[in-house]
């Protein structure tokens, strides 16, 4: 008769089904994957533009600091794809090429970038590649032509600014659209 007894007992533990804690568990986990895959497609846009601002920012703020270390002005233009750096020579403005491993070699910000760089309130035209003179200098002094460089792309939500000021300092800040 024992055996009776546990027989239908252990057939009900068997057909309870899952737990409430088991529920919220995969519930919980369906929510993180499901916000994590949003998050990574809504934003891929958002993170390329904020990356190559942030980029823009550490490479203007390595050629100041090297002008002022090394007592050498640092000449910066913007063209279409980026900045591109060089030193002021004797002859003129040397732009650094592609090759090479110096940091501030020639190469692009970022794909699908749209880039807009002012100088005193004008828009400036931006070339394919560096023209005879850099738009822009680091200073052996700590002094930076003031200047603004907007980087944006069609699927970013807003774009971002780096801002150059006459002390040599910068700013980096997401902005509304519209210059």
């Amino acid at each position: 008769t024992g055996t009776t007894e546990r027989h239908p007992r252990t057939r009900m533990a068997r057909v309870r089904g899952f737990s409430l804690i088991e529920i919220l568990v995969v519930i919980v986990i369906v929510g993180v994957t499901t916000g994590l895959v949003v998050l990574s497609v809504r934003s891929s846009g958002e993170r390329e533009v904020e990356n190559a601002a942030r980029r823009a920012q550490a490479l203007v703020r390595l050629a100041c600091e090297r002008a002022m270390v090394g007592g050498r002005d640092i000449g910066f233009t913007v063209v279409r794809d980026g900045l591109r750096f060089g030193y002021f020579e004797i002859e003129g403005w040397r732009p650094l090429a592609e090759d090479g491993n110096d940091e501030l070699r020639a190469r692009p910000l970022g794909r699908d970038l749209a880039l807009m760089a002012q100088r005193e309130g004008v828009e400036l035209p931006l070339p394919e590649e560096p023209e005879r003179e850099p738009a822009f200098a680091c200073l052996s002094s700590g002094e930076l032509t003031p200047f603004v460089l907007r980087i944006d792309r069609p699927d970013a939500s807003q774009p971002w600014e780096l801002e150059g000021h006459l002390d040599g300092e910068l700013t980096l800040q997401q902005v509304r659209r519209g210059f």
